[in-house]
């Protein structure tokens, strides 16, 4: 991607940080019900806001400092598509990183409404539907990386551990910590 389109992202992320960020703090904060501070409604909103505009600062920044890399990479890979009787196929990724990443976007988009509209709440535990989500999401965006290193396995094995581990600890969080009953 280029360094324009990372600031581009980069704005857009940070302004929606911000808006997400400002919206929760004028959620009402409850004093008058003696809410503890920690339990406030729109506390989690507002670190992620501020981590929103944090990771968009940091790709903002990053993309001021590559720039003269990516400028030599598009040389290299230009004067590699140009080069007569190159049969190594270096410039076949360049036209379709775009439709690629559009693909990519669907994918998810996709694998997350089946999780939040379809699956969530129709039955099974939270923990087993989270663990099955973080399963399959990883999976379909790992999978051409295991095979090409041959680690398929051992990539189904520890992505499988990671589901069940963070799927059971983010359970655990919100029924014990923010007290939220999950289905």
């Amino acid at each position: 991607m280029s360094t324009r389109a990372d600031r581009i992202d980069a704005a857009i992320w940070a302004v929606a940080g911000a808006v997400i960020l400002v919206a929760s703090w004028r959620i009402d904060r409850l004093e008058n019900l003696g809410i503890n501070p920690w339990s406030i409604p729109g506390l989690t909103p507002i670190v992620v806001g501020g981590l929103m505009i944090a990771v968009a600062a940091v790709l903002g920044l990053r993309s001021g400092q590559n720039e003269a890399a990516v400028d030599a990479a598009d040389e290299a890979a230009a004067a590699s598509v140009a080069a007569p009787g190159d049969e190594s196929g270096a410039g076949a990724a360049l036209p379709g990183g775009e439709l690629q990443g559009l693909r990519a976007a669907l994918v998810a988009c996709v694998i997350c409404f089946a999780f939040a509209a379809l699956s969530l709440g129709r039955g099974l535990p939270f923990a087993v539907d989270a663990a099955v989500f973080i399963m399959v999401f990883t999976a379909v965006f790992s999978w051409r990386e295991w095979r090409a290193q041959a680690r398929l396995p051992a990539g189904l094995l520890t992505t499988a551990v990671i589901a069940i581990v963070a799927a059971s600890f983010i359970a655990w969080l919100f029924e014990s910590i923010f007290l939220v009953r999950l289905p």
